[in-house]
């Protein structure tokens, strides 16, 4: 990232605290305290609608008492008349009280009269909460208000004139203000006779006369079953209900909500009425805050261009330039110097950066000098695999110019093999000098050996930054250890491994055969009157004979590598996986090749024959000498026929 980006970088934070700062005090200050003025005025509400219930409520039970304490009335129920009815019970009085039923009921108590206002009843499911259901006819309407009103204890006064009970209640979904009053004389002293029951429909046209024209709505909803935390508005008692009245709820940045519930004198829940008004305060805040914001944000974008574009032209300009002539100096760019002058720190700056490149390039011709005087090759790899620089040595070790190397990947020269052998070994020794001998790859495309010792190349944050190694040829050591560890181990005759190839050939592979849990069959081979063509032809032909026999034998096996001579006419042959029924099929097979005579110096030779003597792991021994053991006792005993295959069989214990 250049340092352009870096201040834009630093000057894009520092914009974004100052507004989140700002912005959170803003939030912190002005909306939260609009966000209380909201929920003041919608508690408020809620309670300025409780209020309005219960006024309406006061204001029935006082129109009720009032025709209930009635000389006039208290004769209807010990004489019922129809014109008192005609008189006091028409629908449209009903209309002028605000009520929607009334029922006298007496003593017993019975029905004495009745007015419903028909219309009214029918338009009650405007209001009904949402998924409910309505009552399905008026008269079930009627039958469950009157059923309701007993068991809420409406008709129950005790011979008490007083007592005058105002409540909600819910019956088939309908929501509705219930009163009753007791009936008595004008004074209220006479023993009561009966009680007048009356109620009024809450519809929503009267839900939204409660809001008086305030922003929001007023609509039934579903009960609550929970109201833990709930706010008591009114106590519950023997003639009145519980009110309760929930926490206010956020729906969102412009809504907010709470719910009234109430109960009847049993405890029960009746109704639930939710209130749900605008956060008008709350957007009016938001609102002068974002304006508020938005100069803010104008204002310090406006200070951050005037700076950017000063420091742009000051300093940014003439870095860039220094930037771009110190990246231009390469090891091929000649005495570059920087152009940049000047008394302040940046002047200063190059000046000293053109007395360090005279210094480095005196050093670099210097190393180069000592490098390029020195017999080892020197090369170094950056990390990727790319051969960053080598020396004349390697030139002429890999048999290709500077141009040939220097720019290719390393696996250009090394066979992949060994590239993943060489970072094995520096993962291995963790950075720390290291040594590897391996073939590279001349431009003739001849492989050579060379000795490889390499060491990490770090930069100065003590990063890992390539590879730098002295590569020495051992092309003429490697081929004379591998012949001594040919001569070691291969029979000089015959080419095949010698015992000792044998017993630690046997070793491993009993090692094996017990991890893998696999048989392992051992083939004891000897010739058969071999001792009679020394005798008659010389020892000279008795090795061509054992050279001729042994070609045979390797050209009959698929692993040519497991065959062995142990000296003399002794050979062994290691089958791995093998059992004894496949083990002597190659027996057998082994017979066949050697049955032809061998022509020799201009000699015939056709009566040497093999006796072959098999014995198995695990099945007649499980150490090396054992199975040896059992195996030549198996082939003495074919050769006392020759020219057979024998399978070893132990001997019973002796008794």
């Amino acid at each position: 990232m250049n340092l352009r980006k870096r201040l834009l970088w630093l000057f894009i934070p520092t914009l974004i605290l100052t507004l989140v700062a700002v912005g959170a005090l803003s939030e912190r200050l002005l909306l939260s305290h609009f966000d209380r003025q909201d929920s003041a005025q919608l508690m408020s509400k809620s309670r300025h609608l409780h209020d309005h219930m219960e006024a309406d409520i006061s204001r029935h039970l006082d129109l009720l008492r009032s025709l209930a304490w009635w000389d006039l009335t208290y004769a209807f129920i010990e004489r019922p008349r129809v014109d008192y009815i005609r008189s006091n019970l028409p629908a449209a009085r009903l209309a002028n009280l605000d009520l929607d039923f009334m029922v006298f009921f007496d003593r017993q108590p019975r029905i004495v009269a009745q007015t419903w206002r028909a219309q009214q009843l029918l338009e009650v499911t405007d209001l009904l909460p949402e998924g409910g259901k309505g009552p399905r006819s008026m008269i079930g309407l009627r039958q469950g208000i009157l059923q309701r009103s007993r068991q809420m204890g409406s008709l129950d006064y005790a011979g008490d004139a007083q007592r005058a009970i105002g409540q909600v209640m819910v019956v088939q979904g309908v929501a509705l203000l219930l009163v009753s009053s007791p009936i008595s004389d004008n004074l209220g002293t006479a023993p009561p006779n009966g009680v007048v029951v009356a109620g009024q429909i809450l519809d929503q046209r009267l839900l939204d006369g409660f809001l008086q024209d305030a922003p929001g709505s007023l609509r039934v909803v579903p009960l609550a079953g929970d109201t833990t935390g709930w706010q008591q508005l009114r106590p519950r008692s023997s003639r009145q209900g519980e009110i309760r009245l929930s926490p206010r709820r956020v729906l969102d940045a412009n809504t907010q909500q709470v719910d009234l519930q109430f109960f009847n004198p049993l405890g029960e829940a009746e109704l639930r009425l939710q209130i749900t008004q605008p956060r008008l305060l709350y957007q009016q805040g938001r609102t002068a805050v974002g304006f508020f914001l938005g100069l803010t944000l104008l204002l310090l974008v406006a200070a951050m261009l005037l700076a950017y574009t000063g420091l742009d032209r000051w300093v940014l300009r003439r870095v860039r330039r220094l930037n771009q002539e110190v990246a231009a100096i390469g090891i091929d760019s000649g005495r570059q110097r920087l152009s940049e002058q000047g008394g302040d720190e940046l002047g200063q700056l190059a000046g000293e950066l053109n007395h360090m490149l005279e210094r480095l390039e005196r050093s670099e011709e210097r190393d180069k000098a000592i490098l390029d005087s020195i017999q080892e090759g020197y090369f170094e790899i950056a990390p990727g695999g790319e051969i960053l620089a080598v020396n004349r040595s390697l030139e002429r070790q890999l048999d290709c110019s500077r141009e040939q190397l220097v720019g290719h990947a390393i696996e250009e020269i090394l066979d992949a093999e060994v590239v993943e052998r060489a970072r094995t070994l520096m993962l291995q020794s963790k950075g720390e000098h290291a040594s590897l001998i391996s073939p590279f790859k001349r431009r003739d495309g001849s492989l050579r050996y060379f000795e490889t010792r390499f060491s990490n190349i770090e930069d100065a944050d003590g990063q890992y930054a390539g590879i730098r190694g002295i590569l020495r040829d051992v092309s003429d050591l490697v081929a004379y250890q591998n012949s001594l560890l040919d001569m070691a181990y291969r029979d000089p005759l015959t080419g095949l491994g010698n015992r000792k190839a044998f017993d630690e050939h046997l070793h491993a592979a009993l090692e094996k055969a017990q991890q893998d849990e696999a048989p392992l069959a051992l083939l004891f081979i000897d010739l058969d009157r071999f001792k009679e063509v020394n005798d008659r032809f010389g020892h000279d032909l008795g090795d061509a004979l054992l050279i001729a026999i042994a070609e045979r034998l390797r050209g009959a096996l698929r692993h040519p590598d497991h065959f062995y001579r142990l000296g003399g006419d002794e050979f062994t042959l290691l089958l791995g996986g093998e059992d004894a029924s496949s083990a002597l099929a190659l027996a057998e097979r082994l017979l066949l090749v050697l049955e032809p005579a061998f022509e020799l110096n201009g000699q015939r030779v056709d009566f040497v024959t093999p006796s072959i003597g098999v014995a198995l792991y695990p099945d007649h021994a499980r150490q090396p000498d054992e199975l040896i053991k059992a195996a030549d006792s198996a082939m003495y005993q074919a050769k006392q026929r020759r020219n057979q295959v024998f399978l070893y069989q132990p001997q019973p214990d002796a008794r």
